[in-house]
């Protein structure tokens, strides 16, 4: 699956040429789908610095690069993103035997490798880097040690909301008049980023892009389109003003109505009703899902599928160029492995394989498609408490004593000694209980203990968590107001936004406008990656002091949104003052991947 390319828009010279359509290898479910609307370049953090940049201009700032990220968060579509933008084909070392790795390449200049998995991979691409001194090197892998020297190691970073945005009105294209898609509020993509907004869980599922591509193919709306909606959700106001005295009308800007359906919370569940789905037009759906899962257990278990399993793979699988038959992504194998235990009473034939790295995505799909007491159990006997938050994040009813054995465990060692794995187990988790024990703190007198605290918070990724931050928007420390702030942009949650750009505005009820908050606001919403943020980052822009200006600018930049670009053009070819010029140029320069 590729979801990677850019949106043909009004600014034409934004668009580098030669991408093809975007193509998809999964078997969607939905096909109403344009091609040419959608717009996401991979965001991408440099390892070792810290610094956060797009894909297209990493690519040209580094010579050799590997890209990082978990299953399903689109390294293979990012590699095809290079491989687009320079029409170089991208090799995978899983068609190569370890004593015959390519020596060959369509580009000496470019040269893409996907699929890193061992050592021998990291010693060709040193050779490759030796051999060929001044070519453009990229790789990808799911190991974050399996980096060869002198290569930048970049991580893939979660979608943000104008990204998820932008692929959903990709699936719900509007209406052709006279050539053009009709000028009006996309409904059915708001109806489905609604929806992905209805509960923490499938928020977190929507900012990975092979989940995010999962969650629309399932999605069915409880209404039809010209059928009346239910929920009515009223735009945040936009900073900016007319003669009248009324707001710039944007895109985004009306009323919206939104009909919110359900959607999945847990992973096991949503691959589940894809899959399900996908075998509902089948003569005998059980004994298909029967016949894929033994294929996916067998493989899981190291054995090879053939052609002949092909017939059977109900287009889940595919022959690869060396003629392996293998499924179409690691995550859709290790998941029918785990239906094919969950029909097995006896826990013996995964109890064996719970130590083994490899199985660990069967282990959570396991766990996420029944009761987990017995998974669960043997993590915390082995003390791993950030395997055992795993587990039980993904089962839809975990076990209460387990869960408050492990949430105590993660928390004093979270509080205790800064411990940031903890951290990302609870975050994981989204424990309300961990919630009530952090937000006891934002009590104390120390303010200290408060920042802690309201640093742990956004870090949990719960609703509860919002509810204890938001007012500390409100604390006596400078200090504090601004961790809120920087916590309070780390949600997936859309209900941060308005308090964010209050603080990014300034608040009318105070006499003085603090400095501190607003850069740390601005920072904020680039984190979160929202359009609704465009006007008033771009009046920053103009109006604000030197430091909010940078940081306005670098928010637009992360966000990349397409209702910049005008305004922006604009105050870089009329502005008076030389540094707002300049500060448009460098968004609009990144935009154009200069």
């Amino acid at each position: 699956m590729n979801l990677f390319t850019r949106k043909k828009s009004d600014a034409a010279e934004l668009a580098p040429p030669g991408i093809p359509p975007t193509f998809l290898a999964l078997p969607p479910l939905v096909t109403n789908f344009d091609s040419t609307h959608l717009y996401i370049v991979p965001r991408v953090r440099v390892r070792d610095t810290g610094a956060i940049t797009h894909l297209d201009n990493a690519a040209r700032a580094h010579s050799r690069g590997v890209l990082l990220g978990a299953p399903g968060m689109g390294k293979s579509s990012a590699l095809e993103f290079i491989a687009a933008q320079t029409r170089v084909p991208t090799l995978s070392y899983a068609d190569y035997s370890a004593p015959a790795l390519p020596d060959k390449f369509p580009n000496e200049s470019m040269i893409l490798l996907d699929d890193v998995s061992e050592p021998a991979h990291v010693a060709h691409l040193q050779a490759l880097a030796k051999r060929f001194p001044q070519a453009h090197i990229w790789a990808a892998t799911h190991d974050p040690h399996l980096v060869p020297e002198s290569f930048t190691a970049l991580e893939l970073l979660a979608l943000n909301e104008r990204e998820i945005v932008s692929f959903a009105e990709s699936w719900f294209p509007l209406p052709q008049v006279k050539g053009h898609p009709a000028k009006r509020i996309n409904r059915a993509a708001q109806d489905f980023v609604a929806s992905l907004q209805a509960n923490a869980g499938t928020r977190a599922l929507a900012t990975v892009p092979f989940y995010l591509f999962l969650l629309l193919q399932i999605y069915k709306p409880d209404a039809p389109a010209d059928e009346p909606v239910m929920q009515e959700r009223v735009a945040l106001p936009m900073v900016g003003g007319n003669a009248a005295g009324g707001t710039t009308a944007t895109p985004f800007t009306p009323p919206q109505r939104t009909h919110v359906a359900a959607l999945p919370a847990h992973r096991a569940r949503l691959f589940d009703e894809y899959v399900n789905a996908k075998l509902a037009a089948e003569r005998g759906p059980d004994l298909a899902a029967r016949a894929i899962e033994g294929i996916a257990l067998s493989t899981e278990r190291g054995q090879r599928a053939t052609t002949e399993h092909l017939a059977r793979g109900y287009g889940l699988v595919e022959e690869r160029p060396d003629g392996r038959v293998e499924f179409k992504h690691s995550l859709l194998r290790n998941f029918l492995a785990a239906r094919a235990l969950r029909r097995n009473p006896d826990f013996g034939p995964l109890r064996e394989r719970l130590n083994d790295p490899a199985w660990r995505e069967v282990v959570l799909f396991y766990a996420g498609l029944g009761a987990a007491d017995e998974v669960a159990a043997a993590a915390l006997e082995n003390d791993d408490l950030e395997f055992a938050a795993s587990i039980l994040a993904a089962t839809r009813e975990p076990n209460a004593e387990q869960m408050e054995t492990t949430v105590k465990g993660l928390a004093a060692r979270a509080w205790d000694d800064h411990d940031q794995r903890a951290m990302r187990a609870l975050g994981e988790l989204r424990s309300n209980l961990a919630s009530d024990f952090f937000a006891a703190k934002l009590r104390d007198k120390n303010a200290d203990v408060r920042l802690r605290a309201a640093f742990i918070l956004g870090k949990l990724h719960t609703d509860r968590s919002l509810e204890y931050l938001l007012p500390q928007l409100r604390d006596p420390s400078d200090d504090v107001r601004v961790q809120v702030i920087a916590s309070l942009g780390a949600s997936h949650s859309e209900r941060v936004i308005e308090p964010l750009l209050v603080a990014l505005r300034g608040d009318p009820r105070v006499a003085t406008t603090d400095t501190r908050l607003k850069i740390a606001a601005a920072q904020a919403l680039g984190e979160y990656g929202t359009d609704k943020a465009v006007p008033a980052l771009i009046v920053d822009i103009q109006v604000g002091d030197a430091d909010v200006r940078e940081q306005a600018a670098a928010a637009l930049v992360k966000i990349r949104s397409d209702f910049a670009v005008k305004p922006l053009t604009e105050i870089a070819e009329t502005d008076k003052k030389t540094q707002v010029r300049q500060a448009a140029v460098r968004v609009l320069d990144d935009m154009r991947g200069k």
